[in-house]
C-alpha cells in the first residue's frame, strides 16, 4: 500500500527537457490553463544565490550546481499546492532526482528535434554547455539523454516541434489525460480523468442543448465553462436531503429555468450530487440528458459512473431511483486537493473494494491512473450488465452492511442519540471486513485472506469494526431490505472462484459474524 492515508492528493506536473524545449515559456501557459502556480526550479537557484544560473554553474561546477538544484527541486515539489513546475535541463542527469520527480506527480518530457531547439537557444551566450558549436552540442546532450528522460518511472513524452507554446500545453493538458469509454450497448460515453479534465466539458455537451442548470451544494466552487445559458441550484448536504423532497427541488427549478428536452443537467459534486441530479434528470420530462463533474474521489472511483442513480427513505439508502445513463463524466483530479479529509477517506473505502474486484496492483499507480482504473474496472462491469441483473451485483461488495449501517445513520438523523457518524466509504471498508468474515465462517475464504482484507483497510486508515452504538437487530433489518435482498439475506462474498453473490446466507451466521466485528463499548 502507499502508506497509512492512501494515495497523495498534491500531484504537481514536473516539465522536463534539453535546453530550448521551452519549459519555463509552456509550464507558464500549462499552469494559467490549469489555474496552478508555476513554478522554476532555476528561478529557486537564482533566488537562493542572487545569481544567474550561468554563474552559479560555472562558479561551482556541475556538481556543486546539481546539488543546489537539488535543493531546489524539493523546496519546489514539497509544497502542498499542486503546482506545475519545470526544472532545469540536465536536472535528471541527478540519480538522486529522478525518482523524486516521478514521486512529486506527473513527469511531462517536451520532446524536440535538433532544429528546433537551436532555434530557440538563440546564440546561447548564456548557456554554458553549448559553448562552441550550440547545434553539435545539442545533438550530443540529446543522444546521451534520451535514454535518461525515457527511463524516469510514469513520464509522459510530449513531441512539440512546429508549435507555439500555447499550442504544447493544450498538448501537454490533453497528454495527462485519460479516457475511459463505458461501452454502454448503444450509449457509449467517455469518462475523462486528470488534471483539468473539467475543460472537456464542452465536448459531451448535447449539441441541440442552449441551457443547462448545475446542480451543485454549497463550498463547491470548481469553475466551468459551460457556453450555454446556465443557471446554478444547491441543493443540501447530508445523508437526509437525498430524499424525494430534494428532487422536486430540482426539478421546480429545472422548470424555472426553462429546461427542455434538448438541454442538459450538469451534476457538480461528489455521490449524493450525482445521484440525486441523475435521478432528476431521468424524471424530468421523463428524462434530459446528464453530465458529472465528479468533485470528490468516491464519486469519481465509483458514483459518478454507470448510471445507477436514487434516493434514499427513512428505511433504506437508494430505495427510490432509476437507471439513467450519463452523457459523459469528467473527473478531474484538481478538484480533489481541496477535498476534507473524511471526503478523502470515504473515497479510499471505495477504492479499497476494487483490490478484490480484480484490480489489484492500484498501489503502485500515480492517482490519475489509480483512478482511471478504477473506473475501468467498473466500465466493464457496467457494459456487460447495465441493469444489475448479473455480474454487476458484484460492485456492491461490502455494500450490504454498510448500506444497513447508513440507513441506522439516517433513522438517527431523525432524533436517535445513537446516530452512526459514518461516511459512505467508511461503512464500506467496515462491511468489506465483515464480508470477508462472514466468508470465512462460511468456509469460503482462509484465515490469510481475511488478513488481507484487514491490510487494506488499515493501510487506507479506515474503520475495521462495526460500531459499538449499531443496533445488530435494527441492522439485520435494514440487510434483508437490501435491493439484492430478493430471498433471505444475500451477500457479495469471496471465495475460491473470487467475489460472488451468495443466497439465503443463514441469519443466524450473519448475526454471529457482526458481534464478532462490533467495537468493543468504552
Amino acid at each position: 500500500m502507499t502508506g497509512r492515508h492512501g494515495p497523495s492528493r498534491a500531484r504537481h506536473i514536473v516539465l522536463v527537457g534539453m535546453p530550448g524545449s521551452g519549459k519555463t515559456t509552456t509550464g507558464r501557459a500549462l499552469a494559467a490553463r490549469l489555474g496552478r502556480p508555476f513554478v522554476d526550479t532555476d528561478h529557486l537557484v537564482e533566488k537562493a544565490t542572487g545569481q544567474k544560473v550561468a554563474d552559479v554553474f560555472a562558479a561551482l561546477g556541475e556538481e556543486a550546481f546539481r546539488a543546489q538544484e537539488r535543493r531546489a527541486i524539493s523546496t519546489a515539489i514539497a509544497a502542498p499546492v499542486p503546482a506545475v513546475i519545470a526544472v532545469g535541463g540536465g536536472a535528471v542527469l541527478d540519480p538522486e532526482n529522478r525518482p523524486l520527480l516521478a514521486a512529486a506527480g506527473q513527469v511531462c518530457w517536451l520532446r524536440a528535434e535538433t532544429a528546433t531547439l537551436r532555434r530557440h537557444v538563440g546564440d546561447a551566450r548564456s548557456r554554458p554547455l553549448l559553448a562552441g558549436d550550440p547545434e553539435r552540442a545539442l545533438a550530443r546532450l540529446g543522444a546521451e539523454r534520451a535514454p535518461i528522460y525515457a527511463a524516469v518511472p510514469g513520464i509522459v513524452a510530449v513531441d512539440i516541434d512546429g508549435l507555439r507554446p500555447p499550442e504544447v500545453a493544450a498538448r501537454v493538458a490533453e497528454a495527462l489525460l485519460r479516457t475511459v469509454t463505458v461501452d454502454v450497448p448503444g450509449r457509449p460515453y467517455d469518462v475523462v480523468v486528470g488534471p483539468g479534465a473539467r475543460a472537456a466539458l464542452g465536448r459531451l455537451l448535447p449539441p441541440a442543448a442552449r441551457r443547462c442548470v448545475v446542480v451543485s451544494q454549497a463550498g463547491i466552487a470548481l469553475p466551468l465553462e459551460t457556453g450555454l445559458a446556465a443557471t446554478r441550484i444547491e441543493i443540501g448536504s447530508g445523508e437526509r436531503h437525498k430524499s424525494l423532497a430534494t428532487i422536486e427541488q430540482c426539478c421546480r427549478a429545472f422548470v424555472a429555468a426553462g429546461l427542455t428536452r434538448a438541454d442538459v443537467v450538469i451534476a457538480l459534486g461528489g455521490g449524493m450530487v450525482t445521484d440525486v441530479a441523475g435521478f432528476a434528470a431521468a424524471s424530468y420530462h421523463r428524462g434530459v440528458a446528464v453530465v458529472h463533474v465528479a468533485t470528490s474521489l468516491l464519486a469519481q472511483v465509483d458514483a459518478a459512473i454507470g448510471g445507477k442513480t436514487g434516493v434514499n427513505l427513512p428505511e433504506g439508502k437508494n430505495l427510490v431511483g432509476a437507471f439513467w445513463q450519463p452523457r459523459g463524466v469528467l473527473c478531474d483530479t484538481d478538484a480533489l486537493t481541496g477535498l476534507p479529509e473524511r471526503e478523502w477517506r470515504s473515497g479510499l473505502g471505495e477504492m479499497a473494494k476494487y483490490a478484490f474486484l480484480g484490480v489489484e496492483d492500484l498501489d503502485e499507480l500515480p492517482l490519475v491512473e489509480q483512478v482511471a482504473r478504477c473506473v475501468a474496472q467498473k466500465a466493464a462491469v457496467v457494459a456487460s450488465d447495465e441493469r444489475e441483473s448479473g455480474g454487476r451485483v458484484l460492485l456492491n461488495y461490502g455494500h450490504t452492511l454498510a448500506h444497513a449501517l447508513e440507513a441506522s445513520g439516517l433513522a438517527g438523523e431523525s432524533g436517535d442519540p445513537g446516530a452512526l457518524d459514518l461516511r459512505h466509504g467508511e461503512a464500506v471498508a467496515i462491511g468489506l471486513v465483515f464480508a470477508a468474515r462472514l466468508a470465512a465462517r462460511l468456509g469460503r475464504i482462509g484465515p490469510e485472506r481475511v488478513q488481507r482484507h484487514l491490510e487494506v483497510v488499515r493501510a487506507y486508515g479506515l474503520p475495521e469494526a462495526v460500531p459499538a452504538g449499531a443496533d445488530p437487530e435494527a441492522l439485520l433489518t435494514a440487510m434483508g431490505r437490501d435491493k439484492k435482498a430478493t430471498d433471505g439475506l444475500n451477500f457479495v462474498l469471496d471465495g475460491p472462484a473470487g467475489v460472488e453473490l451468495v443466497r439465503s446466507v443463514d441469519r443466524a451466521d450473519v448475526a454471529a459474524v457482526l458481534e464478532e466485528c462490533r467495537e468493543e463499548r468504552a
